[in-house]
């Protein structure tokens, strides 16, 4: 059984000086996707070496919100295309089942016939 994982990479990251805001992709055990938002600041420790906190001051903290919103809306157009996604794939998938092709119901006649494509009359 392989039990190693692979290190997640994120998707955005929005920065403001020293400040960031890093969003995610992860995924529970149905598979689906979830996101979340890490803040920090950046400094250098006394050896030089970059170091992370998630401790900030009282003049940073709007600026963290501020970051933390940028992400949070990328996060909300990514499930917003998801969603968009699944319905597409929903609807092509009962329309396969209904042998339409995918075509809603509100563009088919009472006959099942898709009324979004000209009909020929002989």
């Amino acid at each position: 059984m392989d039990t190693t994982t692979t290190p997640n990479k994120p998707i955005a990251t929005y920065r403001d000086g020293r400040l960031k805001s890093t969003l995610w992709a992860n995924q529970n055990r149905d598979g689906d996707i979830y996101y979340t938002v890490t803040l920090a600041k950046v400094y250098e420790d006394r050896n030089g070496k970059l170091q992370e906190t998630n401790s900030f001051s009282d003049t940073e903290i709007l600026r963290v919100f501020e970051l933390g919103k940028e992400a949070r809306t990328h996060a909300l157009q990514l499930r917003r295309e998801q969603s968009h996604q699944r319905n597409r794939q929903q609807s092509h998938d009962q329309g396969q089942a209904r042998g339409d092709g995918g075509t809603p119901e509100r563009f088919q006649d009472r006959g099942g016939q898709n009324q979004s494509q000209p009909r020929m009359e002989r």
